[in-house]
């Protein structure tokens, strides 16, 4: 039997999503040890090292991608700062974890995926929810034909919080207002379910949508000063899949938080729902089956969808460390499909069909 592998790891950005989701994954596995921590002043990264018992820290994720502890370094900040981060870890010859969006535009996205090829290295990206247990186990149930051809997905999406809540949004994610800074509801809230479909079922080939800005002017909850907003907040999608299913999908900035996705086949059809009561791409996923019949069940993922992590509770981590897994077996040499930035530019193209279909009020083919 082999040396099992510890692969030591750098994250640049501990607080929010960085602090939330993937140092509690991280911890949560053996095959990765958290050797460092970048952040942007000198005081918050040493509070971070801390707080998460890492062993050092800096202000520089050039200075901290060369020591040669570090096999892999997770880029979690907001997505303005991905393109430069990324770039001096894969300078620096690392294996790289994205947060999703990779990229502002699928330009910088196009980039990032041919440095990552010159430097042969291993990297993916945070659609987290291909490393969902449940999602890779309805993707089997759909290729095994337990709901016979699939004819059409639904999708309704509400997301009050996200980016605004009755007009107003905090200093933190004002960013989010922005279309230029590419992270909106768009390209989050819409592209991380767009994403799942495309997995689990089969590849968008054509789109139309609708996007809108319903909040223009939105209140900082901290100071009170109004702000625009370009960032679309209501997006409204049809399209077709590669095998001719045909789809509908909306996410809305009201409502009741919650989504239902619906995968209806001649034989049935799945119904996917909250079960943590969180977005899409963290819930774990209540799936029921429906038949022509009316008659339900509720179905729960198999046990060997889960046996790569254990003991993960519910929450933003639990997904992101299937992925970390999934992450491992790339990195030891194995065969394994998993979510890297070949995906992120496929994403990202099809979130400019979704923008051009938009723009134009004519159907767009997806590339």
């Amino acid at each position: 039997m082999g040396r099992e592998i510890t692969w030591g790891t750098g994250i640049v950005g501990a607080g929010g999503w960085g602090g939330l989701a993937h140092i509690p994954a991280l911890s949560a596995l053996e095959a990765y040890e958290l050797k460092a921590v970048t952040g942007s002043q000198i005081n918050s990264a040493r509070t971070a090292a801390e707080r998460h018992g890492i062993g050092s820290y800096y202000t520089n994720t050039s200075e901290m991608a060369v020591q040669p502890g570090i096999d892999v370094v997770v880029v979690a900040v907001k997505l303005p700062e991905h393109d430069h981060l990324l770039r001096e870890a894969l300078g620096a010859g690392k294996h790289v974890f994205s947060e999703w969006p990779l990229a502002r535009t699928t330009s910088e996205a196009e980039a990032l995926l041919e440095l990552a090829k010159e430097q042969g290295v291993q990297h993916v990206v945070g659609l987290q929810a291909r490393g969902n247990p449940t999602v890779r186990y309805i993707r089997d149930l759909i290729v095994q034909g337990d709901i016979g051809r699939v004819l059409a997905v639904n999708a309704i999406v509400t997301l009050p919080v996200f980016p605004t809540l009755n007009g107003t949004v905090d200093l933190a994610h004002v960013y989010l207002l922005d279309e230029a800074n590419g992270a909106d509801q768009l390209t989050i809230g819409a592209a991380h379910v767009l994403d799942a479909i495309e997995y689990m079922v089969a590849p968008f080939v054509e789109v139309s949508g609708t996007l809108e800005t319903q909040f223009p002017e939105v209140s900082v909850l901290e100071t009170g000063k109004t702000v625009t907003s370009n960032a679309p907040d209501h997006v409204l999608i049809s399209g077709k899949l590669a095998q001719k299913a045909l789809v509908s999908a909306q996410f809305v900035n009201a409502g009741a938080p919650g989504f239902t996705l619906r995968i209806i086949g001649s034989d049935g059809e799945l119904v996917i729902s909250p079960r943590d009561h969180l977005m899409f791409q963290m819930d774990r996923l209540k799936l029921q089956i429906v038949r022509p019949s009316g008659e339900a069940e509720i179905l729960e993922t198999p046990g060997e969808y889960t046996t790569k992590v254990q003991n993960i509770p519910p929450g933003p981590a639990h997904n992101v460390a299937h992925l970390y897994a999934l992450f491992e077996q790339r990195l030891n040499g194995e065969e394994v499909e998993l979510p890297d930035f070949i995906h992120a530019l496929r994403a990202h193209r099809l979130l400019d069909a979704i923008r051009s279909a938009a723009a134009s009020g004519a159907r767009q083919e997806v590339k």
